[in-house]
């Protein structure tokens, strides 16, 4: 009979080689440059999704009109993220295709949270606060319970809103959604009379406005707001967690 132990720790090395196999990829990964159908504008995308930089060439009039400049732009996003997705893909192939390597060793608890603990609590303390400990963790489970909803709604109500960023100055205009992709790009006429360079500077000027929004009212807002904030708050500190805990 097959010991259960050894099917886990058969399946624990399988997960490792294949995490290994995705941090790979993962560290791989690089910026990529995307450009629209007429090759008028290209971006620079980092590996995150964040642009980088967009550049609009000088002869881009001879190209387009002035009102699809806006839509080159967005265009270039799209084709950036394109080939970003199909280099990750093909990394990630290649890792799998490649010989699987070596298992890695278990990690230490030294340093770890249950480490700490161990050194902030006792026996005696633990049997002292048993039912205040157990009650304390009942709320935390149900505060999670109800909060677990509650931050989905908004981090999906987030996902859905739309954040305008404008170069100061400009008829420049930068639409992000709340997860920071963007979705509309604005070049009013007065800035189609400045040099490339300079409406260059304006959209990335734009970008940079929303993107700041995003990050005032985003997801990561939400759950720091949440029970599951305060967790990850106190969860590389065992004293704050044997106190919120009620075990010291």
């Amino acid at each position: 009979m097959t010991d259960p132990m050894e099917r886990l720790l058969d399946v624990r090395d399988e997960l490792d080689r294949a995490t290994q196999q995705y941090e790979r990829a993962a560290a791989a990964r690089t910026s990529t440059v995307g450009s629209d159908a007429t090759g008028s504008v290209s971006v620079t995308v980092h590996a995150d999704g964040r642009l980088d930089g967009i550049r609009v060439r000088s002869d881009w009039a001879t190209r387009l009109d002035d009102d699809a400049l806006g839509g080159a732009v967005v265009a270039a996003i799209t084709d950036a993220g394109t080939r970003s997705a199909v280099e990750w893909g093909t990394a990630l192939a290649d890792g799998l295709d490649a010989p699987a390597p070596r298992t890695r060793p278990l990690p230490s608890t030294v340093g770890s949270l249950a480490a700490g603990l161990h050194e902030v609590t006792s026996t005696r303390s633990l049997l002292d606060h048993d039912r205040a400990s157990l009650e304390a963790m009942a709320e935390m489970l149900e505060r999670m319970l109800v909060e677990v909803d509650e931050v989905a709604d908004e981090v999906e109500a987030v996902g859905r809103r739309r954040v305008v960023g404008r170069a100061p100055g400009t008829d420049v205009t930068v639409t992000l959604s709340g997860a920071a992709a963007v979705v509309e790009v604005t070049v009013g006429r007065a800035a189609t009379r400045h040099h490339a360079a300079n409406i260059s500077r304006f959209l990335m000027d734009a970008y940079a406005d929303a993107l700041r929004q995003v990050g005032e009212h985003g997801v990561e807002e939400v759950v720091e707001r949440s029970v599951f904030g305060e967790l990850r708050r106190i969860g590389d500190d065992p004293t704050a967690v044997a106190q919120r805990f009620r075990v010291m």
